[in-house]
């Protein structure tokens, strides 16, 4: 057997189907994404049922008669639709090939890796589902039926994937007349370059192109060219600012892989379309022993590096534009520079956000973007009568038709959760976050918040050192310690949480999360002193603050951890 083929993975170490996803729970959130894009319109099948399983092409799942999810591998559910879509008739091999993977050369053991996950999760042991005619094909031996859906979506077409789904919200103003609206940043992944000498390691370059193409397709703050677009590009020298300007990206993703003996370096930079300025880059070196297991890491690693620096890059953009062009999404940008900074920065903020509704009244990030201001604002004690519930209804309206944005969803559940004690639905809503972008840092910190919140140290503890790998130099490291500082509490290792606590305050001095959580930790550490001081700081922002305020802000789902919350204020000296 000779090489793989171009763009895939070797399927001897059964990684079939060119994409590269390193943890099961990933398979899910590409599935969705894949389906949608995959799915033909206007009359697109909604779900398919065959012998109790469903097969749901809008959502992109495969589930059990028990009602469980089964993972399943991209490739693999885009054959099973094509079986399950020619239910009782022969399927050639041939037609497998050119349905699953068109316009790529893959060998036969490609489909013969997706039948075997195929019959492993459908417990078809016995052949008798999924069935072979040798040298021939296979059949579906099962009757199927099926829903169909009028309305899909709406998924942008090749070559750009989807921007964020619309919601339709009203608001006390109408929409302003012959407003533009503007979508978020285009970003092209070009093939990286082979730079070994050996044409035939031509496919670890791809992969690792086609793996990024996918995983920050996932990332819904910015749209990704499609991978077949890109490739037009392969083995051509082209200036970034030419790919820009032909594929109508604003960013571009370029790179190079290396070997010298068992060694491999990766390198990738991030460069503005317009300018052709480093906006990010960074470089990685592994080994060939688990040669895998690095591309996965080089992968995971990019996606997390990108989405921050090109989030900053945006906001630069934004700022050198007249103000009289700005368009709802410049409005967004221009608020989450401000919501942080002060009580008058997240005044602005929210008049921005406004603002940018009235424009689009069905922009869906403008809304959760609206309800974790109005949460952070909680925390800080700057609410005002109203507040609360107007969250909590932009909340809710995000995750009953905004299901398809995953930072806008991890903005809905946190604002569930701490404004509106709505813990299942909150959790719900951040993991169908985490499904669609699980390599994002800030999704994976809202997803630690929710497991605090929930008692879950050790789950959020890992989720929030996830997300601080994935984002060193964040400028909101302060919530990210602040986070841990709260998890650690929960689980009553207050020394822990006494330092965390003491690293946000070092970098976000007047966020009261932080003292609040500092000055109870000591006070349960028994260092009743230094709990006494941090009672007096908290005082001195937050004047009148009192223990009614304070139980308001425990947002623990058990009852035991917010009297032991509450108890620690006393102790440092927090007044009824």
């Amino acid at each position: 057997m000779g090489p793989p083929a171009r763009g895939h993975p070797d399927p001897r170490l059964g990684r079939g189907g060119g994409f590269t996803i390193a943890k099961a729970e990933w398979y899910g959130a590409e599935q969705k994404v894949m389906a949608m894009v995959a799915a033909p319109s206007p009359v697109r099948p909604a779900v398919y049922r065959f012998e109790g399983f469903t097969l749901d092409l809008l959502v992109g799942v495969l589930i059990d008669p028990h009602g469980t999810e089964l993972h399943v591998r991209p490739k693999t559910f885009f054959l099973l639709r094509h079986l399950v879509e020619n239910a009782g008739r022969l399927v050639s091999r041939d037609e497998l090939l050119a349905a699953v993977w068109p316009g790529i050369f893959v060998t036969d053991d490609s489909i013969t890796l997706c039948i075997g996950e195929l019959r492993r999760v459908l417990s078809d042991d016995g052949r008798r589902l999924i069935r072979t005619t040798p040298r021939r094909g296979y059949m579906l031996a099962a009757t199927v039926t099926r829903d169909d859906c009028v309305t899909p979506p709406p998924v942008a077409a090749d070559p750009v994937s989807a921007a964020p789904v619309a919601m339709a919200v009203a608001e006390d103003a109408g929409p302003v007349a012959g407003a533009v609206v503007t979508g978020p940043p285009v970003l092209a992944v070009q093939p990286f370059v082979n730079m070994t000498n050996d044409p035939e390691q031509d496919y670890f370059a791809d992969g690792i192109t086609e793996d990024l193409t996918t995983l920050l397709s996932h990332l819904r703050c910015f749209s990704v060219v499609a991978r077949n677009s890109a490739f037009t590009y392969k083995g051509n020298a082209v200036d970034v600012r030419e790919v820009g300007r032909r594929l109508g990206a604003d960013y571009v993703l370029e790179g190079s892989v290396r070997k010298a003996g068992d060694k491999v370096r990766i390198t990738a930079q991030l460069c503005a379309a317009d300018t052709g300025r480093h906006v990010w880059a960074d470089r990685f070196d592994g080994t060939l022993a688990d040669i895998f297991a690095f591309q996965d890491r080089v992968t995971e690693a990019v996606v997390g590096g990108i989405e921050p620096s090109l989030r900053f890059a945006e906001l630069e953009r934004i700022r050198a534009r007249p103000t009289a062009s700005q368009t709802a999404y410049d409005l967004y940008l221009r608020a989450m520079a401000r919501r942080y900074v002060s009580r008058e920065g997240s005044d602005e903020a929210q008049a921005l956000l406004r603002q940018a509704i009235r424009l689009d009244p069905n922009y869906v990030v403008a809304h959760g973007a609206l309800a974790i201001t109005h949460t952070y604002r909680f925390a800080q004690g700057w609410s005002k009568p109203g507040d609360t519930e107007e969250a909590l209804r932009y909340a809710r309206r995000v995750v009953e038709v905004g299901g398809h944005e995953p930072s806008t969803l991890a903005n809905a559940a946190h604002a569930l959760a701490y404004l509106g004690r709505d813990y299942d639905a909150a959790l719900a809503a951040a993991q169908r976050a985490l499904l669609l972008a699980p390599n994002a840092a800030q999704i994976l910190l809202a997803c630690g918040w929710m497991r605090a919140y929930v008692g879950e140290a050790e789950a959020a503890l890992a989720l929030i050192e996830r997300a601080k790998q994935l984002s060193p130099a964040d400028p909101l490291t302060f919530i990210f310690n602040s986070a841990a500082s709260y998890a650690h509490f929960v689980a009553g290792r207050y020394e822990q949480a006494v330092h965390a606590a003491r690293r946000a305050l070092s970098e976000g001095p007047t966020y009261l999360v932080a003292l609040r959580l500092l000055a109870t930790s000591l006070a349960h550490a028994g260092r009743v002193e230094e709990a006494a001081e941090a009672a007096r700081t908290l005082l001195s922002l937050a004047p009148g603050y009192t223990l009614a305020a304070a139980a308001d802000h425990a947002s623990m789902r058990d009852p035991v951890t917010r009297r032991r919350f509450v108890d620690g204020l006393r102790l440092a000296g927090v007044p009824d």
